[in-house]
């Protein structure tokens, strides 16, 4: 009778661990799809160009094309995909940079007292991620 009984306790326990594992799973895999990223960015200004390089310097990786950028008084608007010319779906992911100035698809110089946020678009919810107050 005795081994009958530390089977069936064996079995259940086997039942419940298993059953716990695969609630984690599912919860983890639902709290990270739909979400926003996380991610910092580095910012390095030059004045006399009015050039701004930002740096992907540590988070998730960012579609580039759900990356946008946003200066003074909400103009102008760029993505990420569009200043570095690259494909909407293509990732950023750390390390990467891209510059943000009058020579390219930001179409103006970048000022020592300009405001440039960044957000995420994620199916057209805008999230701040971060922001550069100027020099």
């Amino acid at each position: 009778m005795s081994e009958s009984i530390g089977i069936g306790l064996l079995v259940g326990m086997t039942v419940v661990v298993t059953a716990v594992v695969g609630m984690n799973v599912l919860v983890v895999t639902e709290d990270n799809s739909g979400g926003v990223p996380q991610a910092n960015f580095t910012y390095d200004y030059a004045q006399d160009s009015g050039l701004l390089l930002v740096t992907h310097s540590r988070g998730d990786p960012i579609q580039a094309g759900r990356l946008e950028f946003e200066g003074p008084r909400g103009e102008p608007k760029a993505n990420w995909s569009q200043l570095a010319n690259t494909n909407r779906t293509e990732m950023v992911e750390e390390g990467s940079i891209v510059q943000l100035g009058e020579g390219g698809a930001w179409g103006q110089r970048v000022g020592s007292s300009d405001t440039i946020t960044i957000y995420y678009n994620g199916s057209g919810n805008r999230t701040e991620l971060d922001r550069w107050d100027g020099a």
